[in-house]
């Protein structure tokens, strides 16, 4: 796993339960700190997932606690990251993968749990208030299905968070945009490829950026692969989740 932001890369190494900073100067990249979670045991898979975002970095230890799994906050002073916070879900339970993927946009997060509900799946997304994360909400699919995976990857850019089902209808997959909106998540639209067929895998990645939103399909003709460009339009919101929904804040370390 891999995440840039302006002069620093965060890079995950999950066999080893770590991620590594790598900063920019001249032109050339040297590493600057290699991160490990203040709990850290074997095989949590801290580093399966990552992301950066100016001087905070989120990194996924989605095999943690019976493969419930847990995400970690790191914030930058000077040159030296340290820990801030340790993420959970209110509602979590073994099996979730709870940080098999991360994204972090400013003070927004959302981490996906694609083995939640039987692997129907699920996301949270967090806010940052007063130095710290609170559980924002839980975002599942209006049409979610045992064994869908939601969640498996997710990205999100200011108030858009694109979170995706690869296994979704017989491995075609599918992709679904959320909008936040008075402290709540709602969702907005169901992507999916005009050409799609079974074993596409279609949102096995995906990554939004402003009105832009880019969608892999791993599978799609014989492995050859493919992605999708869809254009991301201004939030409009149906429902909204609260964090009050469900639980309040998360367990925090």
């Amino acid at each position: 796993s891999v995440s840039v932001s302006g002069d620093t890369a965060v890079i995950g190494a999950p066999g080893m339960g770590a991620a590594y900073v790598f900063v920019r100067s001249g032109g050339t990249w040297s590493k600057q700190q290699e991160l490990t979670a203040s709990d850290e045991t074997a095989s949590d898979y801290f580093g399966y997932s990552v992301s950066v975002s100016g001087g905070t970095t989120l990194i996924g230890a989605s095999a943690k606690n019976t493969n419930q799994g847990a995400a970690y906050v790191f914030v930058q002073s000077g040159q030296v990251w340290t820990q801030q916070q340790e993420l959970t879900a209110s509602d979590g339970a073994a099996k979730d993968s709870f940080g098999f993927s991360v994204s972090m946009s400013g003070g927004t997060a959302v981490i996906g749990a694609p083995g939640n509900n039987g692997s129907q799946g699920a996301a949270y997304g967090f806010a940052l208030s007063g130095g710290v994360w609170g559980q924002q909400g839980k975002l599942t699919a209006s049409d979610g299905a045992a064994g869908d995976s939601f969640g498996n990857s997710v990205s999100v850019s200011g108030a858009s968070a694109v979170i995706a089902a690869y296994h979704k209808n017989a491995d075609q997959g599918a992709a679904y945009l959320f909008a936040l909106s008075g402290g709540g998540w709602g969702q907005q639209q169901e992507f999916t490829a005009s050409d799609g067929v079974a074993g596409d895998y279609f949102g096995r990645s995906v990554s939004v950026s402003g009105d832009t939103a880019a969608i892999g399909t791993v599978g799609r003709n014989n492995s050859l692969g493919a992605a999708y460009v869809f254009a991301v339009p201004q939030p409009t919101i149906s429902a909204v989740i609260s964090a009050g929904d469900f639980g309040g804040f998360p367990a925090v370390a």
